[in-house]
């Protein structure tokens, strides 16, 4: 048999290869941003959780002392939680606290019937010693991200909005 001199280029063209380069950057361009937002999300969802340890250590607390509990929006950027009337000086301080940082928003919003409870602080939302709270809804706005979550009064748990 005869054997053919002629040899066969591999490798690939220039083309080839800007066309593999250019799909690789469109599907980056596609994917990064959804990764941001799942990564933003899982921040958010942090922070919401934090929120949520305290209305639900509120509602527990509630129930097992058989007295009211708050958690108030003070003008000093903290919310705190203790009892309705407190007992001692650490109780009126505050038993949980969260700081809002400068850049931060954490708002309290109930409805039209409950708005008028006083001025300060600034806002009020309460937790009966029966397990019942206010309704409430809190919204909140952060390098985390945003949220929004609407607390039932015969549910533990809130429905939570992720932005």
């Amino acid at each position: 048999m005869p054997h053919s001199t002629a040899h066969s280029q591999s490798g690939f063209t220039l083309l080839e290869v800007s066309l593999s380069v250019l799909i690789a950057v469109l599907i980056l361009a596609v994917a990064i941003p959804s990764l941001t937002g799942v990564m933003g999300g899982s921040r958010a969802e942090k922070s919401f959780q934090a929120f949520d340890q305290v209305a639900r250590e509120a509602r527990r607390r509630a129930q097992s002392e058989g007295r009211n509990y708050v958690i108030l929006w003070g003008r000093d950027r903290r919310v705190l939680m203790r009892p309705e009337e407190p007992a001692n000086r650490g109780e009126s301080e505050g038993l949980l606290q969260w700081r809002i940082a400068p850049k931060e928003k954490l708002e309290l919003h109930l409805p039209a019937a409950l708005q008028g409870k006083g001025a300060t602080p600034d806002a009020i939302w309460t937790f009966w010693a029966n397990g019942i709270c206010e309704p409430a809804e809190v919204r909140y706005e952060g390098a985390e991200g945003k949220w929004s979550a609407t607390y039932h009064p015969f549910t533990p748990q809130a429905e939570v909005l992720y932005e």
